[in-house]
């Protein structure tokens, strides 16, 4: 049996690497400070919670595709590629709740009356605030975990000729969803829990 624990009493189970409150600092410091502080409040409150889902998901799908070739699979073929599509989604919630309050913060908003920010406002502000001169590649990671992330979308069925899991894979997806996230994590990296797999 697997357990996900808080303390390392059992060594069959996943050991919490960080807690939601662990990761308000950093959300905090790379979130402008001229965003209304209730709008701040609610994307600490909301993106703590999906960055220490994003360490689980990491921990279960990085073994498992780093096995080795006599290795042991830890996942089923498809809990695998669920959860680098819950790695994605979760990663485009950081990247699009960050890159939103920075588009605010380069409009002169403070974002109290709540406007849609949309793809193509929030994008170009995350690259400018996170890799402004294009060092890094944040644009193509972002790019390319949007690309397969859209392929969830179920709504046009006959439009694409191949809407399938196995555009959930390491490679494809999960690779360029954490980079882009490490990316991120690069800005106030002292603020960072210390004991996260991000990295």
């Amino acid at each position: 049996m697997f357990f996900i624990i808080e303390t390392d009493e059992r060594p069959d189970g996943y050991v919490v690497l960080s807690e939601a409150n662990q990761w308000e600092n950093w959300v905090g410091r790379v979130t402008p400070q001229v965003v209304h502080a209730e709008v701040r409040r609610r994307l600490r409150s909301n993106l703590k919670h999906v960055l220490v889902g994003l360490e689980l998901k990491a921990a279960l799908i990085d073994p498992h595709e780093n096995r080795g070739v006599d290795g042991r699979p830890m996942l089923f073929e498809s809990y695998f590629q669920n959860l680098i599509q819950e790695f994605c989604v979760g990663a485009v919630s950081v990247l699009e709740g960050l890159g939103s309050a920075h588009w605010l913060a380069q409009n002169g908003l403070d974002g109290e009356d709540a406007p849609a920010v949309y793809r193509n406002h929030w994008r170009p502000a995350l690259n400018a605030a996170f890799d402004a001169a294009g060092d890094y590649g944040l644009d193509e990671a972002v790019g390319q975990t949007l690309a397969v992330r859209d392929k969830l979308h179920q709504d046009r069925l006959g439009a694409r000729e191949n809407i399938d899991w196995h555009s959930f894979s390491y490679g494809g997806a999960f690779v360029p969803a954490s980079c882009a996230i490490r990316i991120l994590l690069q800005s106030e990296a002292e603020f960072i829990p210390a004991t996260t797999n991000l990295r």
